[in-house]
């Protein structure tokens, strides 16, 4: 679906050009050519990347990754551009002018440069929320714990070192007691040779760095990511809980880790084993709540929707996960929180859609932070206490 739709998205950009430009037979051929290279370059980076051309697959990665986010957006700009005409020609009651073509070229052109900028400048930009999580829970002396969360860094050929430094900064400005990763840290196999786990390991928050597995560790390949998130100082949650003072962090694989069903079972086996009375935080990589699961912890964590990264995807996204992006009240005074990402995967733009890291500030007397309320869970013979082999849960759009 994604390729045919690449590929239409090609052509449209084929006839805007040669009908706009007014080109010549051998220039329609020669710009139908030079399409066709282009669309096919972020393909061949993968293939790169997959066989260990590290250099080459980054070069091919920026090229292909970057036109591909361009087409998008110029397939936005093309009908903003003949929106705008349309009316301006509706409205002053005359026909279309035979120079219509050309001014709606320019108009998309220039639309789509605009749009390009601010997507790049967005991306670049990571954003820190804070959300307050109250609780009757002790969290410590202090009377207050700091968990930061990021998501979806995608460590790879498009965010490198620099990055990785950039959000590093960001984080020891707010000084956390802990660092949470929910899920596809590295990108792809060119992330595991990027030179970044030297800075990721200096980072040391008071009560240490966890971590989950995403899909994209899983398509990088388990062990060597397994290896590389502890080379960089996290400790990975594979299905299991660990307590630290204050705090218990549970952690449970992406579904892509294992046979289907199986993730349900172990995150069941897992919540059913613990005990009340200490502030649980659970991290899942994809925003789905096991029914019955949400009474077993306190707050979740997860990422994986980017919120779509690129307007206007996030409404494709939402269909998949109406817990979509934010803050979600579930039962018994517990809560998901989705995160936007704090990197981008693919393309190097993000519009309406910013990156970002969270701040949790758990304690008793923190205020009510709202929330939206969370989506109905799909009826299912399914709880905490009990999975059976093969529920992916997902959540329906019916409110309460």
């Amino acid at each position: 679906m994604f390729v045919t739709l690449y590929g239409l998205a090609h052509v449209l950009i084929w006839h805007v050009l040669t009908a706009g430009l007014g080109l010549s037979q051998p220039e329609r051929l020669g710009l139908g050519g030079a399409l066709a290279g282009l669309g096919l370059t972020p393909f061949l980076a993968r293939r790169l990347d997959r066989r260990g051309f590290e250099r080459l697959g980054r070069v091919f990665s920026w090229i292909g990754y970057t036109w591909a986010g361009l087409v998008l957006l110029f397939v936005m700009a093309r009908l903003a551009a003949d929106l705008v005409l349309a009316v301006s020609f509706t409205l002053a009651g005359v026909p279309p002018a035979p120079a219509a073509r050309l001014v709606s070229l320019a108009l998309t052109l220039g639309l789509t440069a605009v749009l390009a900028l601010y997507a790049f400048i967005e991306r670049s930009r990571i954003r820190v929320e804070t959300v307050d999580i109250p609780t009757t829970k002790d969290v410590g002396p202090s009377g207050v714990l700091c968990i930061a969360q990021v998501s979806d860094v995608h460590i790879g050929s498009m965010n490198g070192r620099r990055r990785i430094e950039t959000l590093l900064k960001r984080l020891r400005d707010h000084d956390p007691d802990v660092v949470v990763s929910t899920g596809d840290l590295i990108d792809s196999r060119a992330g595991l040779a990027v030179p970044v786990t030297e800075v990721l390991s200096a980072l040391k928050p008071r009560l240490g760095k966890f971590a989950v597995i995403g899909n994209h560790e899983c398509y990088a390949g388990l062990a060597p990511s397994l290896a590389f998130m502890e080379r960089c100082g996290f400790i990975v949650l594979r299905n299991r809980a660990v307590t630290v003072p204050g705090l218990r962090i549970v952690g449970v694989d992406d579904p892509v880790a294992g046979r289907p069903g199986e993730s349900a079972r172990n995150e069941a086996r897992v919540l059913r084993g613990l005990s009340d009375g200490v502030f649980t935080v659970l991290l899942k990589h994809r925003p789905e709540v096991l029914p019955g699961a949400e009474t077993r912890f306190d707050l979740q964590l997860s990422g994986h929707t980017h919120k779509g990264q690129i307007f206007p995807f996030g409404f494709l996204t939402r269909l998949y996960y109406p817990a979509h992006a934010g803050l979600f009240r579930l039962a018994r005074a517990s809560y998901l929180y989705v995160s936007r990402g704090t990197g981008a995967w693919g393309p190097p733009f993000r519009l309406l859609a910013p990156p970002e890291i969270t701040l949790f500030r758990v304690g008793p007397g923190r205020l009510d932070p709202g929330g939206q309320p969370a989506p109905v869970a799909s009826p299912a013979p399914v709880s905490a206490e009990e999975a059976p082999a093969s529920t992916v849960t997902a959540f329906s759009d019916r409110r309460s």
